[in-house]
């Protein structure tokens, strides 16, 4: 991760507190219900269809699913527990870090029926903070990018490495946006969270052995 990585960490934990911080003090809060305005008068059924098969890219439980499959005949092929733990490691991470944070937030969906469904830390049956998808496609498809290059026995090509580690976050970022699903504070903060965890679970070293360089290359 190179001499500043910590720092690196440390920022995106502090923005993710600074920005915490910042919607609990009522900032942001008129822009993300405007975004969420524009896009329930812009959602024609052709694009609301679309951007719905768009958003199972940031599924982690079926994400992880195939994930693990492809990790066990791996694991088979290869004669090491690694690609499993990989996999089991990564969902374990991702669930000990959101899940506790979206039960403290307390945040409900752009549209749930309570008045206060914007504001942070208002209703116990909120968990819409931070984006569980977003955080999603910045974990996992880097632990994609790792079991095919297993697989192939060579690196990606750096386009091919790119596409699959930025698309996905990009894309799911767009669409559970304009669904309506998460405010978009949501996901900048899903985003912030996902590269802070990303960035810890490549210092691991489950992902290193069989290939020539660590998914979370394009992170640092």
């Amino acid at each position: 991760m190179g001499r500043y990585g910590w720092r690196v960490d440390a920022g995106l934990v502090a923005g993710f507190a600074v920005l915490t911080g910042a919607l609990a003090a009522g900032a942001f809060l008129d822009a993300d219900i405007a975004v969420r305005d524009w896009c329930d008068a812009h959602r024609p059924e052709a694009l609301r269809v679309a951007a719905k098969g768009l958003y199972f890219l940031g599924s982690a439980n079926l994400i992880a699913s195939i994930l693990l499959v492809v990790a066990a005949l791996l694991a088979v092929r290869d004669r090491t527990p690694r690609p499993v733990l990989l996999v089991l490691v990564t969902a374990a991470a991702s669930y000990a870090v959101v899940v506790p944070l979206k039960i403290l937030i307390d945040r409900s969906a752009p549209h749930a029926p309570w008045h206060d469904a914007v504001e942070l830390f208002a209703n116990d049956a909120g968990w819409s903070y931070p984006s569980g998808h977003v955080v999603n496609t910045v974990i996992w498809y880097p632990v994609l990018v790792v079991l095919a290059e297993r697989l192939l026995r060579r690196p990606l090509g750096v386009r091919t490495r790119r596409a699959v580690l930025l698309a996905p976050v990009l894309i799911v970022f767009v669409a559970v946006t304009y669904l309506g699903y998460h405010w978009l504070t949501d996901c900048a903060a899903g985003l912030l969270l996902g590269l802070a965890l990303r960035r810890t679970l490549a210092r691991l070293p489950l992902e290193h052995a069989g290939t020539s360089t660590p998914a979370g290359t394009l992170t640092r």
